[in-house]
């Protein structure tokens, strides 16, 4: 209804009450039963002309046939759908070369062509990436349990690349990229340009859905492609992406209680003890990242209550408890790799808060004096600890596993 300028005989209330007003002056009788005042302030309703009225009813009837319209397309388009995939299935397929490649680099709505075609190497050659991955750099730095790689390989080599979990994907190119990095060097060549542009390869697909494993559900795997992604990128000489990046998987290592001990005591050993890794490794890189950069790091010592390597729980059962663990070649000498990196990292982070952070500007000669002191001492705690075949300068012949390969040397010499 529209509204009137005209004058009315019914008063506010029996207007707005749709009852009848007597019009009695001052107050009519409505008025005075309900004890108000007797206004006449609201305009009155105008019916709308019967043309009007009539396009309006007119219009309501096109659109509720335009709807009826529509769902019955909708349901025919299904149904011929539902035809068309049924003869296609009694069919063989015959697809071209173009067309395949075109199907196969498919766009998806949000211009990533890489979850739509999630590609692996063949098996065979995938499997032999996966075995120098886990007697290199996962022996001595074990972001991975191994039974679980294996197994998690095997469910994505099951199935059609479209149908593979993305983040099951990506965590198998992070270990092909860090196996790449592996293959041993041509003694005169050094690293070949061919497994540099592998490495890279590997790596740009893991990129390609960084969104995906940041932004979506996170678990243990997602943290694992994130730190292993950090491997890869600090190695480059520019670090800001990998500054970035371990920003980024220390708060969401933060957000699954990985730094606290209370959050993995309902676990069981195996999944406690990887737990306990992969924050150790994301801290070992997290504290490298800071001392090169001259910027603090994400992770507190203070913030984090989890078990050593050292004393991280095994299982009689579990082929893994000893990675981290490196052994020389004629079977004389070990020691736990992990454990001594762990403790590096963490005169790392004294270095930084000693040298380099505000706090130290802003101490006294004396304090800043003292400070240093206490590192240089705890640093030569520490290299005394480490034993003597294991020094930088005969550790990649006299190991087996050798870790100076993976680039992961403790970086201070004994001699």
């Amino acid at each position: 209804m529209e509204l009137s300028n005209r004058p009315r005989k019914a008063c506010d209330l029996c207007y707005t009450r749709r009852i009848k007003c007597d019009g009695q002056k001052p107050r009519c009788s409505n008025c005075i039963n309900y004890a108000t005042d007797c206004t006449h302030t609201a305009l009155s309703r105008k019916s709308k002309p019967r043309a009007q009225r009539r396009s309006e009813l007119k219009k309501a009837d096109e659109v509720k046939s335009l709807q009826a319209e529509i769902q019955r397309l909708e349901t025919q388009l299904a149904q011929n759908r539902d035809h068309d995939q049924a003869s296609h299935a009694t069919q063989e397929p015959v697809r071209t070369t173009i067309a395949a490649h075109v199907a196969d680099q498919h766009i998806d709505e949000d211009g990533d062509h890489t979850i739509s075609s999630m590609k692996l190497p063949p098996l065979h050659q995938a499997m032999a990436m996966v075995g120098i991955y886990l007697n290199t750099y996962n022996s001595v730095l074990p972001l991975f349990h191994a039974d679980t790689l294996l197994r998690l390989v095997g469910e994505c080599y099951a199935r059609q690349p479209r149908q593979r979990d993305p983040v099951v994907w990506a965590a198998i190119n992070v270990v092909f990229a860090l196996a790449c990095q592996q293959v041993p060097e041509n003694p005169r060549n050094g690293r070949s340009q061919h497994q540099t542009d592998q490495t890279t390869e590997y790596l740009n697909k893991v990129q390609s859905i960084i969104s995906t494993v940041m932004l979506g559900e996170t678990h243990l795997l997602n943290i694992q492609v994130l730190v292993g992604m950090v491997m890869l990128l600090q190695t480059a000489h520019d670090l800001t992406p990998s500054l970035l990046l371990i920003s980024a998987t220390m708060r969401l290592a933060h957000k699954l209680g990985l730094h606290s001990h209370a959050a993995s005591t309902h676990l069981d050993p195996v999944e406690r003890r990887q737990r306990a890794r992969v924050i150790w490794i994301a801290y070992i890189l997290d504290k490298d990242l800071s001392l090169r950069t001259q910027q603090p790091s994400v992770q507190l010592d203070d913030d984090m209550d989890v078990e050593l390597p050292s004393s991280l729980p095994t299982t009689n059962d579990d082929n893994d408890n000893t990675a981290g663990i490196v052994v020389t070649a004629d079977g004389n000498a070990r020691m736990n790799y992990f454990l001594a990196r762990v403790k590096l990292a963490k005169i790392e982070g004294r270095v930084y808060d000693s040298l380099y952070s505000t706090r130290a500007v802003n101490r006294s000669f004396e304090e800043r004096r003292n400070a240093r002191e206490s590192v240089v001492s705890a640093l030569d705690e520490w290299r005394a600890s480490i034993p003597l075949e294991f020094s930088a300068s005969i550790v990649t012949s006299s190991t087996s596993n050798k870790p100076a390969n993976a680039g992961l040397t403790l970086g201070i010499d004994n001699g």
